[in-house]
Parts: C-alpha cells; sequence; structure tokens
C-alpha cells in the first residue's frame, strides 16, 4: 500500500466524502435538568449517547437558577420531575408560559398512569414519563426534540414566506406583464404599472378601486366571472381562459387571463396576469420534447412543483411515477442513437395511449419518462404503474427491421399535505424505481416509495437473539481506525477498535449503536466485550510477529467493568496471547462509569495493577467528570464530540478548550480529540496543545492496520 492511501489523504479524504454511511457528527442537545443530581441525569446522559446525540446538560435547583440558565442560552429540552415543596416541572412550565419559551419539558414520575399523565397534559407538559422506561423516554425525547425542530423551522419559514412576499410585490413593481392581486371578494387589492400601461389609466389611480370586469368586453363578463369563481376553489389547479380586453379609451385586444391562488400583504388572494395577444403555451412546440413529442423535463417539475404546493394546503393529493428503462445503454450500444429514439419515440405513444389527457406524462431525463396522476388514491397508481409495466414489456417494437423489447421500472411517489420539497419528490420516486432493480429484483417491477422506520423503534428481544445468533455463527467482525499523535508516536501506532455486525456480504456492517442502544442485557454485553477482546488479542499479537507494535484501544461496557471476575480474565487473556500490557488501553464512557463509581474505581486500580493502560471517553459531558478524573486517574481522555464541534463558535469556546487542555497536560493526562474532518481543525488542535486525533480525515475504520504513522 502506498504511503498515501495509507493516510488517507487524499484517499481517505474522497473515501470520507463518497461514503453513504460516512462517520456522522453527533447532534449536540442543551438539556435542563431541573431538580435532578448528577447522579439521576447520567444515566438519561448515557441513553442519549447511544442514540446518537450529543446531550449538553446543566443542573439547576431554584427558579433563581432557572431564570438565569434561560437568560443565558437556547434550550432544547428540559427534564424534571415534580417534588412537593420544591422548585418543579409546574413552576417552570408557568415560568416558560410567562416567557413565551418553546422548550418541551417532560415530567419524570416514579410510575407513569394515566391520572399522572393527564394532569400533566393540563399542565402544559410535553409528556409525563417514568424514568424507569428507559426506551420510551428516547422515543419521546427524541419525537420532542423533533417536533421542536420543527416549529423552529416553521418560524424561520414563515419569516422566509413573508420576505418572499415581498420579493414578489417588488417584482411585480418591475414586471412587464400586466399584475393583479384580487381578494376573495373580487375587489382589487394591488395592480402594478404595467397594468396601468396596457389599459391606458393614470398611475396614480393603478385600477385599484375598479373591477376588473370593467377591463374586457361586455359579453365576455360572464366567462371572466365563471373563471374567477372556479379559481376561489380550494382544490383549483388555476384558470386561463381567452378574453376580448377593453381599454379606457375603448379600444379591444386579445388576451390571456391566467388566474390562480396567491398571497399578498400576507392574506390569501387571486392572483391575475394578463398577456395580451399571446396565447396560451402550454401545447407549444417548447414544452414538447422533440424525440417523443410528451412533455420536456422543465414542464413536469414546474407542474410538480405547483401540484406538491397545492397538496400542502389539503383535498389535491396525487403521485408521481417515475418510469426508469432496465436496459437503455444496452439498447444504445446495439442499435445506436437513431434507434433508441425510435424505441424512446414507440413506448411514449403507448403511454398516451393508456394515459388520459388529465394526467401529465414527460421526458424527465434520457432514459427516464415521468406521470404526473392527478389521482388521490396510491392504489390506482399503483394499478395503473402495474399496467404500464406490462404494457412496456409486451410492446414490440421494429427499428429497422430489428425487432427489440425492453422493460422499466417504476417507483411511485405520493405527493400529499405531508411530502418534502418538490426535489425530494423526485428523489424519492427515483429510489423506489431503483430498489425494484437492484434489490434482489432485475427489474420489469413497481414499488411505492416508504420511509424507513426509525432505529429505535424496534429494539426488543428479537435484538438479543440476533446478537446472540451473532455470536454463535461468527457474524462480528472487528475495525481499526488510526489515533494519531500530533507529536511524538513513541515507535507505535494506536488504533481503535470497532465491532460491526455483518448481515449481508458487501456490506459494511451495523455498528453496537443501533442494536444495543436500549437493550437490557448484561451477559449479553459481557460475551460481546469479551469476543472483541479476544479478536483484538489475536490481531495485536500476529503485528508482535511482524515486529510491529500497534496499541489498541478497546471500548468497555458498564457490564463487563462491572463484574470483578473480568479482571482475572483479562490477565488470562494477555498470558495466552502473550502480549504486553502496556499495549492494550481499555476505555468507557465517562457518564456510564458516573453511574458505577465505585466499580470503575475497582476495576481501574486491577487494569494498573496489570499494566493496561485506562482511558475515559466522551468526557466532559458528566457533571462528575473531574471527580471521575481525580478518583479514577485515567492516562488518556478522549475529548467528547461537542467541544470539537463547538471550537469555531466563539473565541469563548478556544479559551475554555486551551485551559482543558492546559489542565490535564498539568495532570499528566493525554489528551484525544475525535471527529477531526479537515486540516485546518487539525492544525488547530495542534496549536491547542491536543496530543492525539482521530477522525475520517485521517482514515476511516478499515479491517486492516495498515495506517504509517511514521512516514
Amino acid at each position: 500500500m502506498s504511503g498515501q492511501t495509507a493516510t488517507g489523504a487524499p484517499d481517505g479524504l474522497l473515501k470520507r466524502i463518497i461514503s453513504e454511511k460516512r462517520q456522522r457528527l453527533r447532534k449536540n442537545v442543551h438539556i435542563l435538568f431541573l431538580g435532578l443530581t448528577a447522579e439521576e441525569a447520567d444515566p438519561i446522559i448515557t441513553l442519549l449517547r447511544g442514540a446518537r446525540l450529543a446531550p449538553r446538560g446543566q443542573q439547576v435547583q431554584s427558579a433563581e437558577e432557572f431564570n438565569q440558565a434561560l437568560s443565558e442560552r437556547s434550550w432544547d429540552l428540559i427534564l424534571s420531575p415534580q417534588v412537593e415543596g420544591q422548585f418543579g416541572a409546574k413552576e417552570a412550565v408557568q415560568i416558560l408560559h410567562r416567557l413565551n419559551k418553546d422548550i418541551p419539558l417532560i415530567q419524570l414520575v416514579p410510575k407513569s398512569t394515566s391520572q399522572s399523565l393527564l394532569q400533566g397534559l393540563k399542565a402544559r407538559m410535553a409528556t409525563v414519563i417514568s424514568l424507569e422506561e428507559q426506551e420510551l423516554l428516547l422515543i419521546q425525547i427524541r419525537r420532542q426534540l423533533e417536533h421542536l425542530e420543527n416549529r423552529r423551522r416553521l418560524r424561520i419559514v414563515e419569516a422566509e414566506l413573508a420576505e418572499s412576499e415581498k420579493q414578489c410585490q417588488q417584482l411585480a413593481e418591475l414586471s412587464k406583464l400586466p399584475i393583479l392581486y384580487l381578494t376573495s371578494e373580487l375587489v382589487t387589492l394591488y395592480s402594478n404599472p404595467a397594468f396601468s400601461e396596457l389599459f391606458g389609466l393614470e398611475e396614480s389611480n393603478g385600477g385599484q378601486y375598479e373591477p376588473l370586469d370593467k377591463f374586457t368586453v361586455l359579453k365576455d363578463r360572464d366567462q371572466l366571472k365563471t373563471a374567477l369563481q372556479d379559481a376561489l376553489l380550494e382544490d383549483s389547479h388555476g384558470v386561463k381562459t381567452e378574453l376580448k380586453a377593453r381599454r379606457v379609451d375603448g379600444t379591444n385586444f386579445q388576451a390571456t387571463f391566467s388566474i390562480q391562488h396567491a398571497r399578498y400583504l400576507n392574506q390569501t388572494c387571486l392572483q391575475v396576469i394578463i398577456s395580451p395577444d399571446i396565447i396560451g403555451n402550454e401545447e407549444s412546440f417548447e414544452n414538447l420534447d422533440a424525440t417523443t413529442r410528451l412533455y420536456d423535463g422543465n414542464y413536469l417539475i414546474n407542474a410538480l412543483e405547483k401540484a406538491a404546493h397545492r397538496a400542502l394546503i389539503g383535498g389535491s393529493d396525487c403521485s408521481l411515477l417515475y418510469i426508469k428503462f432496465d436496459n437503455y445503454s444496452a439498447l444504445q450500444s446495439e442499435l445506436g442513437a437513431s434507434g433508441s429514439d425510435i424505441v424512446l419515440a414507440d413506448v411514449a405513444e403507448l403511454l398516451q395511449q393508456k394515459i388520459n389527457k388529465t394526467h401529465i406524462c414527460a421526458r424527465l431525463e434520457e432514459d427516464v419518462f415521468a406521470i404526473l396522476f392527478h389521482d388521490p388514491s396510491p392504489d390506482k397508481a399503483l394499478k395503473l404503474a402495474d399496467l404500464l409495466c406490462h404494457s412496456i414489456a409486451q410492446l414490440s417494437i421494429d427499428v429497422t427491421g430489428t425487432t427489440v423489447q425492453t422493460t422499466c421500472s417504476i417507483g411511485i411517489c405520493s405527493i400529499n399535505d405531508n411530502s418534502p420539497h418538490y426535489v425530494e419528490l423526485i428523489g424519492r420516486a427515483r429510489t423506489a424505481a431503483d430498489a425494484v432493480l437492484h434489490d434482489g429484483q432485475r427489474g420489469n417491477g413497481v414499488q411505492l416509495f416508504q420511509l424507513e422506520d426509525d432505529d429505535h423503534d424496534d429494539h426488543d428481544d428479537s435484538s438479543i437473539k440476533m446478537i446472540t445468533d451473532a455470536l454463535d455463527n461468527d457474524k462480528f467482525r472487528i475495525l481499526f481506525q488510526p489515533i494519531v499523535a500530533l507529536a511524538s508516536a513513541n515507535g507505535w501506532g494506536n488504533y481503535e477498535v470497532f465491532l460491526r455486525l455483518q448481515e449481508n456480504d458487501g456490506e459494511e456492517g451495523l455498528s453496537p449503536n443501533v442494536f444495543l442502544t436500549t437493550m437490557d442485557s448484561s451477559d449479553i454485553s459481557v460475551r460481546i466485550d469479551q469476543w472483541v477482546i479476544q479478536h483484538a488479542f489475536a490481531n495485536v499479537a500476529e503485528q508482535l510477529k511482524k515486529h510491529q507494535r500497534s496499541r489498541l484501544f478497546i471500548n468497555l461496557t458498564a457490564a463487563f467493568y462491572q463484574d470483578p471476575d473480568m479482571l482475572h480474565w483479562i490477565a488470562d487473556q494477555l498470558k495466552e496471547y502473550r502480549i504486553p500490557a502496556e499495549m492494550i488501553v481499555f476505555q468507557a464512557s465517562e457518564s456510564d462509569l458516573s453511574t458505577s463509581q465505585v466499580q470503575a474505581e475497582q476495576f481501574r486500580f486491577g487494569l494498573k495493577k496489570l499494566g493496561c493502560k485506562f482511558c475515559i471517553k466522551h468526557f466532559g459531558v458528566s457533571e462528575n467528570r473531574e471527580l471521575l478524573r481525580s478518583k479514577l486517574k485515567p492516562d488518556l481522555v478522549k475529548l467528547d464530540g461537542f467541544y470539537i464541534q463547538d471550537l469555531n463558535s466563539s473565541s469563548d469556546s478556544d479559551k475554555a478548550f486551551a485551559a482543558l487542555i492546559k489542565d490535564l497536560k498539568g495532570s499528566g493526562i493525554g489528551s484525544i480529540a475525535p471527529l477531526v474532518e479537515d486540516t485546518r481543525l487539525m492544525g488547530k488542535l495542534w496549536k491547542l496543545g491536543v496530543d492525539y486525533i482521530q477522525g475520517y480525515y485521517l482514515q476511516p475504520p478499515s479491517e486492516e492496520m495498515t495506517y504509517d504513522f511514521f512516514e
């Protein structure tokens, strides 16, 4: 392996960019623990860390501390019990209501009952739940955070909408096309200068107080009134009508009146755009694909954007069908460009025969057709897609005397009031179509897009069964990620050991965070740790035979170090594999250690006697961090990811970080910075005095220990 590949730059950087399962920064969550001690808060912190969240907590015990905390920053969540005679959840909710603060508060109770839930909801709590129901607590926390994020986004969108309306007003002023806005009572709210110019009005008047029908000839006024009434309907897709317009000087001209829903001055209204002497160009050649005579991609995207907007209002659900040829590249190679165009044209003709003109059929990409199916029923969309799929497969196409057949994969995406941006709708339909061709299938099929379930929705006894099966059938594997010294490397390399559950050949595998988040089985946890240690020791032994010294960082669960027999077991393994103890670093999460300090001290004392090193990972998340550091006296600490994420937020963050590193150095404790993603950050960490760095910029976890530490 070349040095360039080994170091992961630039090849490692390229892998980091293109990998679908690349390392992700944890999402910082700022939590107020109201009326909870550090010992009560630490299990919650551990739970959240397992769910790929980075909790940053603060304990408050009184109304004064609570108000002070609210003034210092924006908080994401409040967790609090209700203790008689003390400042608690109910009093906090009252303060939040008075200050108009949008922070969800979850009340923790000894035992969850329908009565406690009812009382909590009446008191404006987000929910009421027992601290013992950890999986349910985790689901509720994630759900409340999601709801809060959606509300914050909505407020941003509302502000952006107001800004967009302001910009639309400015654009209307500059538009060369006449534009009016009418209320639901068809009273003119606004008309732009182009309207005044076209109809010969005085600029100061602008037609604001004149009814629109005054600007059409008498015989067309009923037609205009009908068009306006049709456009007012909630499910209206917009109306276009050809009328003879009338200027104030009595002269007439033919014009197209385009009427659709809009917003003006923060109210719903009708927008009327008048195109003089121009017939609506929806059927014009400029909107058609020259090869297939279907609408082109631009027309489809514009129609999709409007359909998605109408669906958000409600009552206008529809579907997008994404029709992709399974063998288009082969057709091009065999038939050439002109021959493949014949195939496209014949399939397009079939679509036109099978699809009512009410629906929009277009050529979206070179080898992709799309249908905007204006029917709210997904079942009907599936039925149509199935019909098209079979019809295309049975179609015999003559290309210069050669009979050709082809097949298509069709993905369907529903469009409703919960749909995302219209560009993502195309991506969803494409994903469903790709699944027909790749997920163990060969195309020529139909699939409806469905959102994947969250990882946390299915953690139960099946997890234990799955892990037991993996242990018994050797489905686990370990990966190694380098931990690189920014100063002297002491002649050896450092690697952290990661565990993966191999579900299918060729896949990266599942992280323990996926299948161990809320599983409560200490026996299984210990078995997994033992499996990792044995396989890690075996790799170190192989390295030593090659005269390569690599120090390994091995993660432990709380169940492992709480078992007093495990120290004897480690000693036996070191002896069996003939490994120097100094080459093994055991690391545990700070929040786990905080909840079992007595067992942690005993385990740390035993490791020191064996000669193994000890590291506290996720350092800095617990209120007990200084107490743990003084009692456990770790050789190294791995800083929590939020320190790295916050480094560039302000100069105060840099100063606090530098002070922490200086304090660690003064205590003889080495520091490791994880989640290093670029050269600039690496240089900053070096200047601040960090000892080691780790991250995807250097190299993702891999099956081999091949990083060149000494080039």
